[in-house]
């Protein structure tokens, strides 16, 4: 039982004393009514007391999670900006990619107008295995290749390029056993140069005998 409570509960004796004309009866009944007063007050204000330290607490957790928000906003919009940074430079590098691609299809689109009169380039995939497809092609699966290989880690994880590919399933976990795209592309074009080379060389020993055979002839 509370303080307060017993006081009320002995309140009831002050007054019968008092009205009965104890002597004495009505100064300690008196005296028993400031308590019971006082002890409302303190009750009142350890209440209240209970209830601000709930507010503050309330709002001590408010600001906390207000001030949590407002810094992982913050930190959000900081790696928005590193995000657009980064395309950027992917962006750039698309464009110089475009770049270079287009000389390379402008390259041998020329080059394919101009192999020697009676050769032909040659049917041959390139890479380990043929990985890379037709050697004088649109290198699609090189580029596929290429930018797996060269895909980077950041923060202890490897980012791939949507469109990057692995060219066969052995390499999906191993991309640096994938040859360099230009290693192996002029190793493709040294085997096409060999080949039309060996073509040329037929066809003149070709022409010189029959060149030869007709001053035979002709004598």
């Amino acid at each position: 039982m509370s303080a307060l409570a017993e006081l009320e509960e002995e309140v009831a004796e002050f007054a019968l004393d008092a009205a009965e004309r104890k002597p004495g009866a009505a100064d300690k009944l008196a005296t028993h009514r400031a308590k019971i007063e006082g002890a409302k007050t303190a009750v009142g204000e350890l209440r209240a007391a209970l209830n601000l330290a709930a507010k503050l607490d309330r709002q001590a957790e408010a600001s906390a999670a207000i001030q949590m928000r407002d810094e992982q906003l913050q930190e959000f919009k900081l790696w928005l900006g590193q995000r657009e940074a980064g395309m950027k430079v992917a962006l750039e590098g698309a464009a110089m990619m475009a770049r270079g691609y287009a000389e390379f299809a402008n390259a041998s689109l020329l080059a394919a107008g101009i192999v020697p009169s009676g050769t032909r380039v040659p049917t041959m995939s390139f890479g380990r295995d043929g990985m890379f497809g037709a050697a004088f092609g649109t290198a699609e699966r090189l580029f596929q290749a290429e930018l797996f290989r060269t895909a980077p880690e950041v923060g202890g994880r490897r980012y791939v390029l949507p469109f990057a590919k692995a060219p066969t399933m052995d390499t999906v976990n191993d991309p640096r056993s994938i040859t360099p795209g230009l290693v192996a592309l002029r190793e493709a074009d040294a085997a096409i140069v060999m080949e039309i080379e060996a073509q040329v060389a037929r066809l003149s020993d070709e022409a010189f005998a029959a060149a030869s055979a007709n001053d035979v002839k002709a004598a």
